[in-house]
């Protein structure tokens, strides 16, 4: 650093050439700046290509931090949502809607795995529909990002079409993977804020909605709260919700919802329901034709409904 005015960014070059003078522009951000010097160790140069490692000053500030990309007239994408083949590493199986660290380059960002869409057979390469992936088997599935991350296609960019899964909790890598394609869609976790699916795919389940009512074929607010202690005890956010006289159910209920949860509604014949859309298709009002009552088909019933991209 030649002085304290000095800020320059460093890192290394992935594809083609950077010259002094040369439009860049950051990802994510989108912010263009132009080259005003570049140095590669302690001597400054006029040029810099693939695989050297630079220290690169602009003529003006841009918001920059770890993990973001200078991109000079190239295909490089933002996206949030991905096509990838993975391998899986860790004892414990994948399930749909696990939530981890996610690696691309030396970005490090929460996301999730959406779907299994299919596991491959490394003997006869044949392509088979899974729920869950056991250790050292490989999938192709769809995963989904908590912003916007700069990714490539494997076979366009090596170091931007490759990434690995850690485990949130142990910090282990659980898996590595490359990226097929770019699937970005309108219902991806990313909308500039935390919404409903954010909240509830961060827990690996849908936010559901089960009416039961007090007093009827065998319901009790004992029983609930059994219900209630083993989804929780099963790692499901859950919240039994009996309201009190004079409470705004309509209104609680939607908060909790768009909280992510699981809700477990007793209403009795008294309880005031005024505003309560019965019709969504997170709600359930008349699964009792579907089911039994015991708390052990009560709690695989909900398991079922509330599993991830369940509805």
């Amino acid at each position: 650093r030649p002085n304290h005015e000095f800020r320059g960014f460093q890192g290394q070059i992935e594809a083609g050439k950077i010259r002094v003078g040369d439009e860049i522009t950051s990802l994510p951000s989108n912010e263009q700046a132009h080259v005003k010097s570049i140095h590669i160790g302690s001597q400054e140069v006029e040029e810099a290509q693939k695989g050297q490692p630079v220290t690169i000053q602009l003529d003006r500030e841009v918001d920059v931090s770890r993990g973001c990309v200078f991109s000079i007239d190239s295909e490089v994408k933002t996206a949030t949502a991905v096509n990838a083949t993975i391998l899986w590493m860790d004892d414990v199986e994948l399930e749909n809607g696990k939530n981890f660290f996610v690696k691309i380059g030396t970005k490090m960002i929460p996301g999730i795995v959406t779907q299994i869409l299919y596991a491959i057979d490394v003997n006869t390469g044949e392509e088979r529909a899974v729920d869950t992936l056991s250790k050292n088997e490989i999938a192709v599935c769809e995963l989904t990002f908590s912003d916007k991350v700069m990714v490539d296609e494997f076979e366009k960019h090596k170091t931007l079409g490759e990434l690995i899964l850690i485990d949130r909790i142990t910090n282990m890598t659980s898996a590595c993977g490359v990226i097929n394609e770019i699937t970005d869609e309108e219902n991806a976790l990313y909308e500039g804020k935390v919404n409903k699916q954010l909240r509830a795919s961060s827990k690996g389940q849908t936010a559901v909605i089960v009416e039961f009512p007090i007093g009827k074929k065998g319901i009790t607010k004992e029983l609930l709260e059994k219900v209630e202690k083993e989804l929780v005890m099963e790692g499901r956010h859950t919240y039994l919700y009996i309201p009190e006289a004079g409470s705004h159910v309509a209104e609680v209920v939607r908060h909790l919802n768009r909280a992510g949860i699981i809700v477990l509604l007793g209403l009795s014949e008294n309880s005031v329901t005024k505003g309560l859309d019965k019709s969504k298709p997170y709600y359930f009002a008349n699964w009792l034709e579907e089911t039994g009552t015991t708390v052990p088909e009560i709690v695989d019933y909900i398991k079922k409904i509330s599993a991830f991209n369940a509805l």
